[in-house]
């Protein structure tokens, strides 16, 4: 790379050439001038890309952590919940056959989950209003 830029940096010198009165005119080398403004574009792209791929990297890392630890915790309320469940099944049991257990355990549950479904859906409506 090096030997590039110098090559680069003896084409960029400046062209002179002399005008009747003798004093000397600079000429540019524009292509080369346009290749490096090119190069720089260039350069300064791929620099903006690795900074935005780093800054969304560690965002999703961020995400997928955060998304890791609330599965977590709802295995772990999950299994609380069934095995509270199964306990006042166990319970309902000493008075109750099995099946009359696990039935009104059941229904229970029914009953709760259509409470709280009819006590969220007025929550949500007033939310995106």
């Amino acid at each position: 790379m090096k030997f590039q830029e110098l090559c680069t940096a003896d084409q960029m010198t400046e062209k002179q050439s002399h005008i009747s009165n003798g004093v000397p005119e600079t000429v540019q080398d524009w292509p080369t001038l346009v290749g490096r403004a090119v190069d720089d574009v260039t350069r300064i792209l791929q620099s903006e890309a690795h900074m935005l791929e780093t800054s969304m990297s560690a965002a999703l890392q961020t995400r997928l952590a955060s998304a890791i630890a609330t599965l977590t915790v709802v295995a772990v309320m999950l299994s609380g919940g069934v095995c509270v469940l199964c306990a006042a099944i166990l319970l309902l049991h000493q008075w109750l056959p099995l099946w009359q257990a696990f039935g009104l355990a059941g229904v229970s549950i029914l009953l709760i989950g259509i409470a709280s479904y009819a006590i969220m859906k007025p929550a949500a409506g007033l939310n995106s209003a």
